[in-house]
Formats: C-alpha cells, structure tokens, sequence
C-alpha cells in the first residue's frame, strides 16, 4: 500500500497537486518525519477521540501532544476520549492500522485543526501506511481544511 484509496481519490477531486514520499517502516508521524529528514512540526498526525455524541478527528504537528483541555474548551464536548486504534478500523478500511491520514473531511470526521500548521508552506500526511507521507502545498491543505475548525489544540514535548 503506498496512498490510501480515499485520500487519492479526496485529493484528486479536489484537484490537489501532491507527491508520495516514501521511507523506511515507521510505528509514528514523529519517526517518519526523521526517516524522511524533515522537521517533526511539518508533519501533520491525527488522533482520534470519541464521546456519545461520536467521533473527532484532531490534527496537530508530529512534534507536539494534544492539549485535551484545549480540546474540551473548544468543542465543549468534556467527555472526549483518545479512541483505541482497533476501534476505528472500521472507518479507515484502506488504511493501516495506526496509519491515519490527516484528513478528516474525507472520511466524513469532524475535524479539529491546529492553527500551528497554518504556517507551512509544505505539509506532510501520513499517506494510508507505515512506509510512506504525502507531500501537498500548505495553501491546499488550508483549501481542504477550510470548513474545520482551526485552532490551538497542541503543546511541545517536553
């Protein structure tokens, strides 16, 4: 698998220019970043979260961790989780197991955004895998992101 069905498919009806970038297995966003030499901050990882009202998709810089207390502000949602990857397999059927593309929208998510990605004017996705990211323009992923909401939702490693 190099690029997941529905992220190709998304990008592409979205005529959104884009090129695979492929790297050595990796388990997280934060290693292929390092395997593909870039900066952590560059690249943008997803995590999932549910309540009973359903599913969020957050998406901050590899570099960071999610501020739940941001994300619970932001929403007004405080019962908001970090999902099991096993749990949201079902959604993500072309993709691997904890290789969740960063694109919300595309698979039907309300999506979160963090505004520290806004300033790239590359950003890189995990692609569907383990073994590869996807490179696109920053100002199309603001385009694709554009009816998200974009806030502050993360804080560095310390």
């Amino acid at each position: 698998m190099t690029i997941a069905s529905t992220v190709s498919q998304y990008l592409n009806d979205h005529s959104v220019h884009y090129r695979v970038i492929p790297h050595d297995h990796s388990a997280t966003s934060r290693e292929s970043a390092h395997k593909t030499g870039l900066r952590e901050d560059s690249v943008a990882k997803a995590i999932m979260l549910k309540d009973d009202h359903g599913m969020v998709m957050a998406i901050i810089p590899a570099s960071s961790s999610l501020d739940m207390r941001a994300v619970h502000d932001e929403t007004g949602r405080n019962h908001l989780k970090m999902m099991q990857e096993g749990e949201f397999g079902s959604i993500f059927t072309d993709c691997e197991v904890g290789a969740l593309p960063p694109l919300g929208p595309a698979y039907g998510i309300t999506t979160l955004v963090d505004s520290s990605l806004n300033k790239w004017d590359t950003i890189y996705l995990e692609s569907g895998d383990h073994e590869s990211l996807v490179a696109i323009d920053g100002r199309d992923y603001e385009q694709l992101m554009s009816r998200c909401r974009h806030c502050d939702l993360s804080r560095d490693w310390f």
